[in-house]
């Protein structure tokens, strides 16, 4: 029996065509389209738990940053901080993940002051050794 539809071959007991999936009946309403569990996110996602508009920031590349150039062990537990925002977000957890990204930017702060007093100090330091240098070599003339 073909298909009055699409013109497919189907098998001579069969009620519905394999390749359309309407009605081989006369009369009989065709089936409702196959339903596809896909659905594509929209263009601005948002992840689950989250609503839109609302966004928490994770401090990744900030932390990596005071990690290399400021202070390595608070740098590090920011890192660890950053990580987990975004796990917490896939979990659905919006409190945790927020506080996630609280700690993440306080210990990214930290770790930036602390570098900064750090290499002001360093500066100090030097500046007096040279100082006292160029105080040696004058006097020894």
């Amino acid at each position: 029996m073909n298909c009055p539809y699409c013109s497919t071959s189907n098998l001579d007991n069969a009620s519905i065509c394999v390749n359309c999936g309407r009605s081989l009946s006369a009369g009989a309403p065709p089936p409702p389209p196959p339903s596809s569990s896909y659905a594509p996110p929209p263009s601005s996602y948002t992840p689950p738990g989250q609503t839109p508009g609302q966004q928490i920031p994770n401090y990744l590349w900030q932390s990596i940053v005071v990690t290399l150039c400021c202070c390595l062990p608070l740098g590090i537990v920011g890192i660890i901080f950053a990580a987990q925002v975004n796990d917490k977000l896939g979990r659905g957890d919006i409190a945790g993940a927020m506080e996630s990204s609280r700690q993440a930017k306080m210990f990214c702060w930290i770790a930036f002051g602390l570098g900064l007093v750090l290499y002001i100090l360093l500066a100090l330091f030097y500046g007096a050794v040279i100082i006292a240098a160029l105080n040696e070599a004058a006097n020894n003339r």
